[in-house]
């Protein structure tokens, strides 16, 4: 049951219930088995010895289960997640233990090329974001507007129709440079929310995928040793080996 523990998905709400009330268990029944086990000063009968094995894989399994929940609920906005975290638990330990993100396949290949690309962009920064474009849609239309007056002037001088009243009216309402420059700051704000939405969306992903990589790793590690602890056990009886 314990073992079970660590399969169990921590939004459940049930993950650290159960392993605490195993051991609670676990803790009743060991003093229940320990009235009535023999008084013996030279060794230690063999289930007494068996259940601190299990005492101690339930124990940890609670403290790591900790662990688990703490990465889980991890948020970009209190959390930053180093980078040995980002090696170990996105990238090698996922490959070990043969698991993959939906859409994206770990393996030895996909690891090398993320690093290098990620040296890449740390030397230079591509220019193709939405915020790069709305700055450079801040210097044409500063061209524009600029281009805008001379072509004003021309038309005056090379067009004699005279002005109308609706066509004054177009012309006083229409957007000046300071409302453009308006329009432009804002949507620099809104590209600027959504990168950081996104960002600290993936962020969150990768938190909750390192907590389900250690969650794997857990249930590995102690069924081997509840399988080492049972098989040590059962092999030092007295009645298996005869001497």
């Amino acid at each position: 049951m314990a073992l079970l523990g660590f399969t169990l998905p921590p939004d459940s709400g049930e993950k650290l219930t159960l392993g605490v009330t195993i051991l609670l268990s676990l803790t009743v029944f060991l003093n229940l088995v320990a009235e009535t086990l023999p008084q013996v000063s030279d060794a230690i009968p063999l289930l007494g010895t068996y259940f601190n094995c299990i005492m101690f894989m339930v124990a940890s399994s609670v403290v790591l289960t900790v662990v688990v929940l703490n990465y889980h609920h991890r948020t970009a906005d209190i959390h930053e997640m180093p980078q040995w975290i980002k090696s170990v638990f996105l990238q090698w330990l996922p490959w070990i233990l043969r698991m993959s993100r939906p859409g994206k396949k770990i393996t030895r290949k996909t690891i090398m090329l993320s690093n290098r690309m990620k040296e890449l962009e740390l030397k230079e920064r591509s220019s193709k974001s939405l915020l790069a474009n709305v700055l450079d849609i801040d210097d044409d239309f500063r061209h524009v507007s600029g281009m805008t007056g001379s072509t004003t002037a021309i038309g005056s001088t090379a067009f004699t129709r005279p002005t109308t009243i609706d066509d004054h009216n177009s012309i006083s309402g229409g957007c000046t440079h300071k409302d453009l420059h308006y329009i432009l700051k804002e949507l620099q704000f809104i590209t600027a929310r959504m990168k950081k939405a996104d960002d600290e969306a993936e962020i969150v992903s990768d938190w909750k995928f390192a907590a389900m990589v250690v969650d794997r790793f857990c249930l590995f590690v102690f069924t081997l040793f509840t399988i080492i602890a049972t098989v040590t056990v059962l092999l030092s009886a007295p009645h298996i080996i005869v001497q």
